[in-house]
């Protein structure tokens, strides 16, 4: 019997590269499995995802949409599984002709689709007419080892998808949609996106890397049988595998029972200036809900007297030196000086609404010598753009949280699109460069950590992007990080609790929260993940069937 769905147990789902999933079918074969098998058993997992909307495939109208590689062999091949097992009327549309040369394994299932008399469509015309006629419009032109721009018949073949979404019909792509680079989640031009995404053997880094991510729809990750599972299980042990936590895998740790406020973390966060002062108080509010045993902001006199009606109450407030006058409140001096850093904190945080001088600078590069761990936001990374080269120079434990202007400022890129584009070759090695966790901010939120790890987030919403989200999350990154033995694995999980709390906003304010709004969904996140939430129902579907919470 066949598994429909690969399961995980680890606490992560692994994100394969495109040479990841070739190697899985070498290892595969070389243990036994023959690639008829491996395309028939995928074929057998895409049938059963065209036909799970309906209670019955029998009588249904599908039409595949083929190109010459193997992802139209296993259009061929589910092609007979769906009218051999489930009554489904099935056409082929095949815009290269039933004559081009394919693999052996997928020529054999064109043979025997031929030979049963099925029917195959060669002609635009006759393809639209079908597609007009039909339930289930199925994209398996290119797969997993396509990139760059569509070439060829593909050209025509998406354009027949992109007629299809006009119709309003089901789309239903085969490992990925054509257009989709599976390393990266660039998308081509003209790409189409679909209603769900039957991906075989393990997900594909693609299907969750944007702009990717938003082309796939419902993503059902379909096992390829034992063998691939062995391979994939032991993709744990690389550590350049992409990563995806999973409900298990996120949630918090529990206290111990003779934890008190020293053990939970000491979190210290340094304010602003005048008028962005606020920030630092969302930092600290997302330390405090994120569960810091003792918070401490630290302001220059004049932006404390502006603190001090704003703080929960809970967080202390302390005043640097008050002989320190500069314009900013935060020069290197009044924070070096201070005598209670190295008792009051485990964790200090910079960034948020500090501004942009000559002393903010000085300021983080003393931190950087001086503090345990170290998360740097906002203006703490755009004063090192001059050199970025100095981030790498840090005693303790760094972790850096740019959004894609700020990460292409630190070195990720050109400009903030082109940082964005390619997060996902970048960051990884820039995390290494500076021997520092990179949480690369955005939709599907990427964390590098410097031992070549690198998590992407599966939850999150465009409700995040509202102003104080990241001072936010900076103050929960240095809760999570505060006593973490493994710290990257701590700030993924931190990304995680934050995107699903923005999400939870999002629907409740119709995607218009604020940052409080996040941060009032924080505590019932990490309640629903500390009494083990598996499933999520959400719009754009479950990714993985183990793991993901309910909203």
């Amino acid at each position: 019997m066949e598994t429909a769905i690969w399961r995980s147990t680890s606490g992560h789902v692994p994100l394969i590269s495109a040479a990841q999933a070739r190697a899985g079918d070498t290892y595969a074969i070389d243990n036994g499995d023959t690639p008829a098998g491996l395309m028939w058993r995928a074929a057998g997992h895409l049938a059963r995802g065209i036909i799970a909307p309906r209670a019955s495939g029998y009588g249904m109208r599908v039409v595949i949409i083929v190109g010459r590689g193997n992802n139209g062999g296993d259009g061929y091949a589910a092609a007979l599984r769906l009218t051999r097992e489930y009554g489904a009327q099935v056409s082929i549309v095949a815009l290269d002709g039933v004559g081009v040369d394919l693999s052996d394994e997928a020529d054999a299932y064109r043979a025997k689709w031929l030979a049963g008399h099925g029917t195959v469509i060669t002609t635009i015309e006759a393809a639209r007419s079908a597609i007009g006629r039909a339930d289930v419009v199925v994209d398996a032109v290119l797969g997993t080892g396509a990139s760059g721009p569509l070439r060829g018949m593909a050209a025509p073949a998406v354009a027949l998808l992109a007629f299809a979404h006009t119709t309003g019909v089901m789309l239903v792509a085969c490992d990925l949609p054509t257009g989709v680079d599976a390393d990266t989640g660039i998308v081509a031009p003209h790409t189409v996106p679909v209603t769900r995404t039957v991906t075989f053997g393990a997900a594909k880094r693609g299907v969750l890397l944007t702009p990717g991510g938003h082309m796939c729809g419902q993503v059902t990750v379909a096992s390829l049988g034992p063998n691939w599972d062995r391979y994939v299980h032991g993709l744990s042990d690389n550590p350049d595998t992409f990563m995806a936590l999973t409900a298990t895998g996120a949630t918090p740790e529990a206290y111990r029972p003779d934890a008190d406020k020293w053990s939970r973390g000491r979190v210290g966060v340094l304010a602003g200036v005048h008028g962005t002062a606020g920030a630092s108080v969302l930092c600290a509010n997302g330390a405090l809900q994120a569960g810091a045993g003792l918070i401490s902001v630290y302001a220059a006199p004049a932006v404390a007297n502006e603190l001090a009606g704003t703080l929960d109450p809970a967080v202390m407030l302390r005043r640097l030196d008050p002989s320190d006058t500069a314009a900013s409140g935060v020069a290197q001096a009044a924070w070096v000086a201070s005598p209670t850093l190295a008792r009051t904190a485990d964790v200090v945080v910079a960034g948020p609404g500090l501004g942009i001088t000559a002393d903010v600078k000085d300021t983080v590069l003393a931190l950087l010598s001086t503090a345990p761990r170290l998360v740097l936001d906002a203006d703490a990374l755009n004063v090192m753009r001059d050199d970025p080269s100095l981030l790498g120079q840090h005693a303790g434990v760094l972790v850096l949280t740019p959004h894609r202007k700020e990460l292409a400022r630190i070195g990720g890129g050109i400009d903030g699109d082109d940082a964005h584009t390619f997060r996902a070759d970048r960051v990884p090695q820039l995390a290494r460069t500076l021997d520092a966790t990179i949480v690369a901010k955005g939709p599907a939120t990427l964390i590098a950590a410097p031992d070549g790890r690198v998590w992407v987030t599966p939850v999150g919403s465009p409700a995040a992007g509202t102003g104080g989200s990241g001072d936010l999350l900076a103050g929960i990154i240095a809760a999570a990080i505060a006593t973490a033995d493994d710290v990257s694995l701590a700030v993924a999980k931190a990304v995680w609790w934050h995107a699903w709390a923005a999400e939870r906003a999002g629907l409740r304010c119709a995607g218009r929260a604020s940052a409080n709004d996040i941060r009032a969904e924080l505590g019932p996140v990490l309640g629903a993940l500390a009494a083990g939430t598996r499933t999520l129902s959400r719009p754009g579907g479950a990714f993985f069937e183990e793991t993901w919470p309910r909203l």
